[in-house]
């Protein structure tokens, strides 16, 4: 009887404590939403017709301004319902919008802004350069020593792949052997063709040969289910279940990994972008940052930071097309005490081919992420201190 009213006891205290929590700042780091595909060759790999988009290549389609626009309005909806947003029409000095250059993001940025907060004048900040270096995920090291270590590390990450299988499905699904790229080049064995690995100053890092075929490729299949096109149009009809996609995603999981999942390269490609988010979280302090920017800054920050392996619920992608990252400082009203939480909302597939609003009722999915180098309780927080140490010893 006393250990029942213990533990009743002990759990009134826990909910106590976390009803004093309260939401004082967050980051979201965002990934425009669907575009069109980027390779702009796709039709030498296989014999088969592709399918046809209305808006030019790597740009966000109309499909995804709406997608991005619905997580707009929810987000809006759920930073009031944390009593961080009260406002309809936030000043510039509670809710910063910062996007990158590229149709894509600008778009999806000005979607999310629009539907949010409609009515409203919310500037949307970017730079006038063609290429703006907080988002461009380029080399800047320029010694030889870190272009050697950046390549092994890359090679070695390359070598550990297990492909073989996602080779011959996707091989099958282009009728790779038949494509004008094999009977021209004379290359036409995916699971056997050279990959070569290039990190030079100033430009992403770069990986040619069949890897980076079948990456180009499953981009356009992912963007075409995303799209709703037909579900005989998608991958032509041959990639029905989960084990078929996942199958073939792990050959875009595996080029994306190499490039810029080690931390050598991750921490190297991304500090600008970790300099501008520390500068926005820790010295200008605005209650609300919103950056739009690409998978390769969503990669290089979760690597960089050294955030634990995840997997995200109802899809397919680890860096889902409008999928966020959401940064949270939490206050404990009761000792004074700031703690961070680190989520990744995101649309599961199913929604964004079926084009559903979101709402209270229909949410998109909030993954709880962890850091290596934060302890995490059960609820997802950890010391808001040992965050803040560890991006400054990324960028001092």
């Amino acid at each position: 009887m006393y250990l029942k009213a213990l533990v009743l006891l002990l759990l009134a205290l826990k909910s106590y404590c976390v009803q004093n929590f309260t939401l004082e700042q967050v980051l979201i780091l965002s990934r425009h939403n669907v575009r069109t595909p980027l390779s702009k060759n796709l039709a030498d790999f296989t014999p088969k017709h592709w399918p046809a988009w209305k808006e030019k290549s790597g740009y966000l389609t109309a499909k995804g301004a709406l997608l991005e626009g619905y997580m707009g309005e929810y987000l809006a909806l759920w930073l009031n319902k944390q009593g961080l947003l009260q406002e309809k029409c936030p000043k510039e000095d509670i809710f910063f919008v910062y996007a990158n250059t590229a149709q894509r993001t600008l778009a999806s940025a000005k979607a999310f802004v629009n539907k949010g907060f409609p009515g409203c004048e919310v500037k949307i900040h970017h730079t006038s350069e063609p290429k703006d270096p907080i988002f461009n995920p380029v080399v800047h090291n320029t010694s030889a020593l870190f272009k050697l270590e950046a390549i092994e590390q890359m090679k070695m990450l390359l070598k550990s792949l297990h492909l073989n299988g996602s080779y011959v499905d996707l091989e099958e699904i282009l009728n790779y052997k038949q494509s004008e790229y094999c009977l021209t080049e004379h290359k036409c064995n995916l699971l056997t063709d050279t990959n070569k690995i290039f990190v030079n100053v100033g430009v992403k890092p770069n990986l040619e040969g069949p890897l980076k075929i079948s990456k180009s490729v499953i981009d356009s299949f992912i963007m075409e289910n995303y799209e709703g096109f037909p579900k005989n149009e998608v991958a032509w009809g041959q990639l029905n279940n989960k084990e078929q996609w996942n199958l073939v995603l792990d050959l875009s999981k595996g080029y994306h990994s190499v490039i810029f999942n080690t931390t050598l390269i991750a921490r190297d490609l991304a500090k600008p972008l970790l300099t501008y988010m520390r500068d926005l979280i820790l010295d200008k302090k605005y209650r609300i940052s919103f950056l739009m920017g690409h998978d390769a800054n969503i990669y290089t920050v979760l690597k960089s930071l050294d955030f634990k392996p995840y997997s995200l619920k109802g899809q397919y992608e680890m860096t889902p097309a409008g999928g966020k990252l959401v940064f949270q400082k939490w206050k404990d009203q009761n000792s004074g005490i700031c703690y961070l939480k680190v989520e990744y909302v995101y649309q599961c597939t199913n929604q964004m081919r079926e084009g559903r609003r979101l709402s209270m009722d229909n949410p998109p999915e909030f993954t709880s992420l962890q850091l290596e180098g934060c302890k995490t309780d059960d609820s997802g927080f950890c010391l808001w201190d040992d965050f803040v140490a560890l991006l400054n010893s990324l960028v001092d």
